[in-house]
């Protein structure tokens, strides 16, 4: 991979690190202005509260494998694979450039047969 196109993954993992900030912000706005309610009213709103509380944890996961990234470009490790160690593939980093597998070795992981030594949403 080009020196560019290092610096383009780069740019492109610290803008959505930063928007996933953005976002986790917004998230926790929400639930502290939902935890704000009348405690009289009941608990109409749950179901919307463990749905932005789900979503708060997602981003909060992206946001670790965002990090973990940049840490890993910042150690030249960056683009090799957590548990085979082979390159993952300029399609895969360019598709989604925060993945810490390569497509083989997510599959054993989605399918239980391997276990991931980092935390990473399902990708």
């Amino acid at each position: 991979m080009t020196e560019d196109k290092w610096t383009q993954l780069r740019e492109e993992l610290e803008a959505e690190r930063e928007e996933t900030l953005g976002e986790i912000d917004r998230f926790r706005a929400v639930l502290k202005y939902e935890l704000d309610a009348d405690p009289e009213e009941g608990d109409p709103d749950l179901y919307e509260r463990e749905k932005t509380l789900a979503l708060l944890r997602n981003l909060e996961e992206k946001l670790h494998s965002l990090t973990y990234a940049l840490a890993k470009i910042d150690d030249d490790a960056y683009g090799k694979c957590e548990i085979c160690g082979e390159d993952i593939g300029v399609d895969r980093l360019e598709a989604l450039p925060y993945t810490a597998y390569c497509l083989k070795c997510k599959s054993l992981v989605e399918k239980g047969i391997v276990f991931s030594r980092t935390r990473e949403l399902a990708r």
